[in-house]
């Protein structure tokens, strides 16, 4: 078995009271060959102190103004080097053996990108729900129709895909997204590779308030 390298992104801004659990979810993986990108839009509460802390296992990290999620997370994909990769949030965080096992999936050369069960965490970082999507159509992907209102997300957090895919991301438009960016990514994939279940929990999606996914109108318009 290939032992792939795993490029990891957290976009992060004033996450000073999540961010460590986020960190030590990819620093602490039974997994070992992974490489983790933090890109900070300059944070002024602490977030910083702690990326600090951890910077020798840390790849890369910047701390600087950004025009939001997106851009910062395009000046993440600047510096993926593996054969993987995926991103998650400064708030959320993976389970203890998800990189074995998306390291296991991906020696299938079909397999292109992957999700796992949906998942969602509260302030204690307990899960409180979980469901197995059943499928994801591409022509479904294609025209918008996983929105959470049509259909259930597709939960970034748990999405995986081979780097390869970026290739077909223009990240001067994702760039310019504000909340619908991860859904850009999906219909860039969908449009060249089908997306697997896989039956396992990856990560999850924290419910609390004042985030960006709260606005769903938003979202959908964009």
């Amino acid at each position: 078995m290939k032992n792939l390298k795993i490029s990891i992104i957290t976009v992060s801004y004033n996450a000073v009271e999540t961010i460590e659990e986020t960190i030590l979810s990819v620093l602490n993986q039974s997994y070992n060959n992974i490489e983790y990108i933090i890109i900070d839009g300059g944070s002024i509460d602490g977030t910083v102190d702690i990326i600090k802390k951890y910077e020798n296992k840390i790849n890369y990290w910047i701390s600087e103004a950004d025009n939001g999620m997106y851009d910062a997370l395009v000046k993440g994909f600047s510096h993926i080097t593996g054969d993987i990769c995926a991103y998650i949030n400064a708030d959320d965080y993976y389970q203890l053996y998800a990189f074995d096992i998306v390291n296991e999936i991906f020696q299938n050369k079909e397999v292109k990108w992957i999700t796992g069960i949906n998942t969602w965490y509260n302030n204690k970082s307990q899960i409180t729900g979980a469901v197995l999507p059943y499928r994801y159509r591409n022509n479904f992907i294609i025209k918008g129709i996983y929105n959470g209102k049509d259909l259930p997300f597709i939960q970034q957090e748990s999405v995986f895909w081979r780097t390869e895919l970026n290739d077909n991301i223009d990240f001067d438009k994702l760039r310019n997204f504000n909340y619908a960016g991860d859904y850009y990514l999906w219909m860039c994939f969908s449009k060249v590779a089908k997306l697997d279940i896989v039956m396992t929990i990856f990560s999850g999606f924290r419910k609390h308030r004042g985030q960006l996914s709260e606005n769903l109108n938003k979202y959908l318009k964009e």
